[in-house]
């Protein structure tokens, strides 16, 4: 399995622009300069800044120092709003000769820095960001008389100790920005304005821009996005924002991974260096990846076939995980965790899973959530089998076909590349018994849900719900699932459908109600005499389909053995559906009795 944690081996093509950022964060006709690392949550930030403290710390003919500082680490702490300087003064203060020469003026910028209350002279321009001098002033003789009385003597102590140092650049690396609360990435580019803003220091930031936008219409209250934007660029002289990757790229980084995960550390840097031969090829960058193995089979030795089997399995499913998680690479190493953890709980429950079909489903349930959800919820708990899946397919046959009377089908059929998919090899189709690769998905499909058994009266509720939804597959799926929980349940889920079953007006719901009688009652015999009991206190209507339900049931509760009226039966003869129904019965009756 892999780690979330950020890496230095450059499985996305970083490379190039780890080059090119180190360069221009020591270019002294630059300075002093704040580099914005842009992108969302999972897109590789960290790892790109990791790459690129390590190139400025490698970097020949440079004197520099780097230092990583996590913001988010001080998140809700006091000393937050001086962590940062006390950080870049811990990096200078590990030259020990540095520290003896300058100790005084050490103490003094550690005494002011630990004693700033930022948010007191914060200034309401978001555009020029100047402060207001006096209460600046005033902040310190608050605290401590010895304090400089004024910026310029923060400056020049800062400067002095700088100079002393005689290094060319401290580039002060900030992560997890975007994860503070607004208030504290104010006070973090306040810091970097107002005191660290000298021609010796370098800010590297990653974070997700919207998020630091977002932050400064908080604070300041500022809801033009254009003004948003002016105050980002004032901190950030130059943005970089990391590319999405294509579908290529995602190929290369799942396929590097498998790969990389079953080399030794010693042989990354030649697959690192084989990773623009896979670009290059001529044929399939799949099928480029998949072929490295056996050609470097001295490198996996033992594992050579584990390796085949894996890259086998998911490489065909590269291009549409890549487009259901849009390219982003936590969520990609997550899936593949995911689907090395299903495989290891399938070996060790002895599930008799497919390797591909595994893969697939877990794809469809990542990619179209909520569609795998409503798999889950209306699924036979017996064969497994999924009608939703079954109509999805045998709609998208039909031509020239309208609306189908399920509104699961229906938005299922505006998913996008759903109904493709679905027909693409390895098939999924109705049939498949889906349990055994449900268990595996469970502990996804309860995410965001209450932990813990369900209260057998909210579970009996639910059932009925499902049971009474305007939806024939959720009903279906519903009446299903009722009748496969033990005894004491499925009489409760009774109990709960006559009840409403009185009060129901709508003819729809009557019908569902009625057959999710019939269907619980099948397994449940005991609750025929109930469910005949119920459907004597209901009105007759004339509603065809209420009245064909009503009969079918009476006419499978009277063979299982309970007493039903002809009164009973006659009450829903009305219908002309039912009337033929029960003619036709009765026509079968003696070729099963003569049989």
């Amino acid at each position: 399995m892999w780690s979330d944690r950020d890496t230095d081996q450059d499985f996305l093509g970083f490379g190039s622009y780890v080059s090119v950022l180190a360069e221009t964060c020591t270019m002294k006709d630059l300075a002093p300069l704040t580099l914005g690392i842009f992108g969302a949550w999972g897109s590789g930030k960290t790892s790109l800044m990791r790459m690129l403290q390590a190139k400025v710390d490698s970097t020949p003919g440079v004197n520099a120092k780097t230092l990583w500082f996590n913001a988010w680490r001080y998140e809700g702490r006091e000393e937050a709003q001086s962590a940062l300087i006390h950080a870049v003064l811990a990096k200078l203060a590990e030259d020990k000769t540095l520290w003896q020469d300058a100790k005084e003026t050490f103490d003094r910028i550690k005494k002011g820095a630990s004693v700033l209350k930022l948010a007191k002279f914060m200034t309401t321009s978001v555009i020029t960001m100047t402060p207001q001098i006096s209460e600046f002033i005033d902040c310190f003789k608050e605290e401590s008389e010895k304090i400089a009385e004024t910026m310029e003597a923060f400056d020049k102590d800062f400067e002095s100790l700088l100079a002393k140092a005689k290094i060319d650049r401290i580039v002060v690396f900030i992560d997890d920005l975007d994860r503070c609360s607004s208030a504290k990435v104010i006070e973090t580019f306040e810091t970097i304005k107002l005191f660290l803003n000298t021609p010796a220091c370098t800010f590297v930031i990653g974070a997700d821009a919207a998020k630091i936008q977002h932050a400064v219409g908080e604070v300041y209250k500022v809801n033009e996005l254009q003004r948003q934007k002016d105050f980002l660029e004032k901190i950030v002289q130059i943005p970089f924002t990391i590319p999405q990757q294509d579908l290529r790229d995602i190929a290369c980084y799942v396929g590097m991974l498998i790969i990389g995960r079953n080399l030794d550390q010693a042989h990354w840097p030649i697959l690192l260096s084989a990773r623009r031969g896979f670009y290059t090829c001529t044929g399939s960058i799949e099928e480029e990846i998949c072929r490295w193995p056996e050609q470097n089979k001295a490198l996996i030795d033992s594992k050579l076939q584990e390796v085949k089997c894996e890259l086998s399995d998911v490489m065909p499913y590269v291009h549409v995980l890549a487009r259901g998680l849009r390219g982003n690479p936590r969520q990609i190493k997550r899936f593949l965790n995911i689907i090395s953890l299903r495989r290891r709980l399938a070996n060790e429950n002895g599930l008799d899973v497919e390797q591909d079909m595994l893969i697939k489903l877990a794809v469809l349930e990542y990619v179209w959530e909520d569609f795998f959800n409503a798999i889950a919820e209306t699924v036979d708990p017996e064969t497994g089998r999924s009608a939703l899946i079954d109509e999805v397919i045998q709609f998208s046959k039909l031509t020239g076909r309208k609306e189908s009377e399920s509104k699961l089908v229906m938005e299922s059929m505006g998913r996008v590349g759903l109904v493709e998919y679905l027909i693409a090899e390895p098939i999924i189709t109705g049939e498949i018994n889906l349990n055994d690769y449900l268990f595996l998905a469970q502990t996804s499909l309860s995410r965001g849900r209450a932990h813990g058994l369900q209260p057998a009266d909210e579970k009996a509720k639910a059932l009925a719900v499902a049971i009474e939804s305007d939806d024939r597959i959720r009903s279906q799926g519903g009446a299903k699932q009722a009748a496969a929980q033990e005894p004491a349940l499925a009489a409760s889920v009774v109990r709960i459908l006559l009840a409403d079953l009185t009060t129901a007006k709508e003819a729809l719901l009557r019908t569902h109600i009625i057959n999710g009688l019939e269907e619980i009652c099948r397994k449940h015999r005991e609750q025929y005499q109930h469910a005949v009991d119920g459907l004597s206190q209901l009105e007759p209507k004339d509603q065809d389909a209420v009245s064909l339900s009503a009969t079918t049931l009476l006419n499978a509760a009277e063979k299982s053995g309970v007493m039903v009226s002809s009164e009973l039966k006659d009450k829903f003869k009305g219908s002309s559906l039912a009337a033929a129904f029960a003619t036709q019965t009765r026509k079968k009756s003696p070729k099963r009795q003569g049989a």
